[in-house]
């Protein structure tokens, strides 16, 4: 389960994953956005066009799931900052989803601490997958 949703579930309020989708492209985040409430329907969505509306947005929102483009348009804050940023003591699951082909860039990204990534295009089978890992509650071993 996600950090920040095990906090509010500790503090006895309802459990509302709160997900950041990062791209320049609108379309790409309407898509995302639509597709994460498949599989969530309650989370908490937030979107950001750039580097440094998504900056703000880890400060402000405390994101559980961020899914990251890394090609950002310049505005000082690239891609692998944010993923940085939000690899960095926040506790929030990242999923690099990119056009990037650099397979040196994606392995910083993961050795930051992303837990994967999902190239453009990629299928909707794998987004499934990586969102099911990220947002739904896990049972633990052993129980029904």
């Amino acid at each position: 389960m996600l950090a920040h949703a095990t906090e509010e579930m500790d503090l006895g309020r309802q459990i509302r994953p709160r997900v950041l989708i990062v791209d320049d492209d609108p379309a790409a985040r309407r898509v995302l956005a639509e597709f994460v409430r498949t599989v969530s329907e309650d989370c908490v969505i937030v979107e950001a066009e750039d580097g440094d509306v998504a900056l703000e947005l880890i400060r402000t929102e405390r994101p559980d799931l961020a899914l990251v483009d890394l090609m950002l348009p310049d505005s000082g804050v690239s891609g692998v900052l944010v993923c940085q940023e939000l690899c960095r003591d926040s506790g929030t699951e990242v999923i690099i989803v990119t056009g990037m082909t650099s397979r040196a860039v994606l392995d910083t990204c993961l050795d930051m601490g992303a837990r994967g990534y999902l190239r453009k295009p990629f299928t909707v089978a794998e987004l499934r997958s990586q969102l099911e890992a990220c947002l739904l509650p896990r049972t633990p071993v052993g129980c029904p």
